[in-house]
């Protein structure tokens, strides 16, 4: 009788012992997964960034290799513009 209560004792502890290990192996895959979640914005913060500081700086020439994405931009941010001076006069009514 001890031995089948020394095999269920040795089956609890494995048992547990996988869990455990299974537990520490999450937390650890969820951890670095939450590094790679953040260097991922900083490489998209950063690229939007550079495109910032790119239209910035281009934002006048005429011959620019991104001019349709430029007047893209132009467009968007006079637009823009535009709805928010809607809004603010809806909002003064």
């Amino acid at each position: 009788m001890a031995g089948f209560f020394d095999k269920m004792s040795d089956a609890l502890n494995d048992a547990a012992n996988d869990i455990t290990n299974k537990a520490k192996e999450f937390s650890e895959v969820s951890s670095l997964n939450g590094q790679i979640r953040s260097q991922e914005k900083t490489i998209e913060s950063t690229y939007r960034e550079i495109g910032k500081l790119y239209y910035e700086a281009h934002k006048d020439s005429e011959e620019d290799v991104y001019i349709e994405q430029i007047r893209q931009i132009t467009n968007a941010i006079q637009t823009a513009e535009k709805l928010r001076a809607d809004v603010a006069n809806i909002k003064g009514k």
